[in-house]
């Protein structure tokens, strides 16, 4: 297990290194789109070039970003926000958190039981029902159903105090309306991210309740019931348990068109200006940590079958007889 995992980190290391200049390099291709405005004084913005190397080669400008992050501790500064992008990033990232902790743990719950609950009635009205619940929100794109869900319960019913979440100062004025401002969000997240899961959760539960495993625990004497919450939800659940980790880079990561259309001050709505204006420092800050995430996920996510699954041993060898 000891090799196994510094054979990962290893490579984790050279795939982070790589993937980072090649959005270095993809970044810098684009278009510059912050040229000074008239009677600007441009000292400053060609000062900040020089210190960043943006005149020398692709591959110098890359020297200068990294040795600007080790002696610096800088990940450069943002001319369109007139500040560090680091901070800039970072300090968005509660938003982003607090929009979407309540769905992902919410979700996850909701999906097994409608799961569970369709596999155990299979082809009768109650599988129907779910499949037909599933088969639309997975059909229908996520910003479609922000919108009309605006549109209906705000716009027409009335029924919820506002259709983006509430502001700082909002939340500061009024908390119980900051708080009901999110219910909105929170409850079009937590429903469009529950069928993906529970359709997967139904096909891999219904496959293991035709097990042999299964034939003998019934032959036991326990019902389908106690028979599928002891045995078969435990391996049909495995496959999808680590996958659940990864759901931390969302939860962190923020979503671009949530963000938008709720106003959320996070960091999807921030790599989305950032993209527009051109911003380089933090269109760099937010893929890079983003890619870092994502490769340290991979490798929890790998480490935790073991956790789950005990037959699973990573750098074992075969025996031979």
């Amino acid at each position: 297990m000891g090799k196994y995992l510094m054979k990962r980190i290893g490579l984790m290391i050279v795939t982070f290194v790589i993937t980072v200049f090649i959005f270095f390099v993809f970044i810098k291709m684009m278009p510059d789109n912050t040229p000074p405005q008239i009677g600007e004084d441009n000292r400053y913005l060609e000062k900040h070039m020089e210190r960043e190397g943006w005149d020398k080669p692709i591959v110098v400008q890359f020297g200068y970003w990294v040795r600007n992050i080790f002696e610096d501790g800088s990940f450069g500064f943002s001319q369109i926000n007139r500040r560090d992008a680091a901070s800039l990033y970072f300090s968005k990232i509660p938003a982003s958190i607090k929009i979407n902790i309540i769905p992902y743990i919410l979700s996850i719950p909701i999906a097994i039981f409608l799961g569970v609950t369709a596999a155990l009635y299979k082809d009768k009205p109650v599988d129907t029902a779910i499949s037909v619940f599933v088969i639309i929100f997975i059909s229908v794109p996520y910003f479609v159903v922000a919108v009309l869900s605006q549109y209906l319960f705000f716009f027409k019913l009335g029924w919820a105090p506002s259709h983006v979440i509430a502001t700082p100062t909002q939340f500061a004025q009024d908390t119980w309306f900051g708080i009901k401002s999110y219910i909105l969000p929170v409850a079009v997240l937590t429903i469009t991210s529950v069928p993906g899961t529970t359709r997967s959760i139904r096909a891999e539960l219904t496959e293991q309740l035709t097990a042999d495993y299964m034939l003998l625990a019934r032959s036991k004497g326990l019902s389908k019931q106690e028979a599928t919450y002891k045995h078969a939800l435990k391996n049909a659940i495995v496959p999808f348990l680590p996958g659940m980790i990864i759901g931390i880079v969302g939860v962190m990561s923020g979503g671009i068109i949530t963000e938008s259309i709720f106003r959320v001050d996070g960091t999807g709505r921030i790599y989305l200006d950032a993209f527009n204006s051109r911003d380089y420092p933090v269109l760099m800050l937010v893929t890079v940590f983003t890619q870092f995430l994502s490769l340290i996920t991979s490798i929890l996510v790998d480490i935790s079958y073991t956790l789950f699954d005990p037959r699973i041993r990573y750098g074992s060898r075969k025996i031979e007889a």
